[in-house]
């Protein structure tokens, strides 16, 4: 029901090849993976060629966080308001957490630049 409302083409057409709505619905999240996948594979180049595991193991804590916490949701049964607020809770102190480590990084920085000016003078 869901699938005919929101896709250009109908599920009937689909039907009759066929295909369902959870092949359909499959296809589409292994497409996500799979576009997911290519857009963040050079960001990670990128960072491990940065040497920045900090930042790497601040984004898989928190994806690993958000994944248990849904998978808590997801045993419970019941979506409630308070679930939203939690989930709101936990991406807030996910970004305070963020922030603090990129003062520790700046600070850090800014601390060993300062002594290699002492070193070079």
């Amino acid at each position: 029901m869901f699938a005919s409302k929101v896709f250009i083409i109908k599920m009937a057409h689909l039907r009759s090849l066929g295909l369902t709505e959870e092949i359909l619905f499959s296809l589409l999240i292994l497409v996500g993976i799979i576009a997911s996948y290519m857009v963040i594979k050079p960001i990670t180049t990128f960072l491990i060629s940065l040497k920045s595991t900090r930042l790497l193991s601040y984004l898989l804590s928190s994806l690993v966080f958000i994944v248990l916490f849904f998978i808590v949701v997801f045993f419970i049964g019941e979506i409630q308001f308070i679930t939203f607020r939690l989930f709101k809770f936990a991406l807030q102190a996910l970004a305070v957490f963020g922030g603090m480590l990129l003062i520790m990084h700046v600070y850090q920085q800014l601390l060993h630049k300062k002594g290699m000016k002492k070193s070079v003078r």
